[in-house]
């Protein structure tokens, strides 16, 4: 289902084992495990931005970001790495949220107005200029397309 949907890349933070490889087909499958009900350690979040990026800017990618239900973890990384690209962060929240009603991005479980600040930093220190500035807008998504109803900024 995911590669009918064109995911070139798999980005998984939750704290599960992947079921999918790159011997699936996929050109790169990651993860990057985080706890859902703890604040995210800020070299972790970092390094999981960075490859989300590294993943986001190859030509012609799409991100499939997930975790275990959708709904904390993977909108959160999202949401940060949206935040980091220069996206204010109520918007970056409505981008998702509008997409996917049951997440919680930026959960204050796990992410605090540090994570923000950091992850802006971040991005403007790293991510600046985007070689895909194109993937920096919201995009309507059919629900069968993300089976999660979460997936990561891309082209078409």
């Amino acid at each position: 289902m995911l590669r009918a949907a064109g995911v070139t890349h798999i980005l998984n933070v939750s704290d599960a084992t992947n079921a999918l490889s790159s011997a699936d087909g996929f050109r790169e499958v990651d993860a990057i495990g985080f706890d859902d009900d703890a604040p995210w350690p800020t070299r972790t979040m970092k390094y999981a931005l960075d490859t989300l990026h590294r993943m986001a800017s190859e030509p012609g990618s799409h991100v499939y970001v997930h975790c275990v239900a959708g709904h904390i973890r993977s909108p959160t990384i999202l949401w940060l790495y949206l935040i980091a690209l220069g996206v204010p962060p109520n918007d970056a929240r409505n981008w998702i949220e509008d997409r996917s009603p049951v997440a919680s991005p930026g959960h204050p479980l796990i992410v605090h107005h540090e994570h923000v600040l950091q992850a802006q930093l971040h991005g403007l220190e790293h991510f600046f200029p985007h070689p895909r500035p194109d993937i920096i807008v919201p995009i309507d998504l059919p629900l069968e397309a993300s089976p999660q109803g979460v997936d990561a900024p891309h082209s078409e």
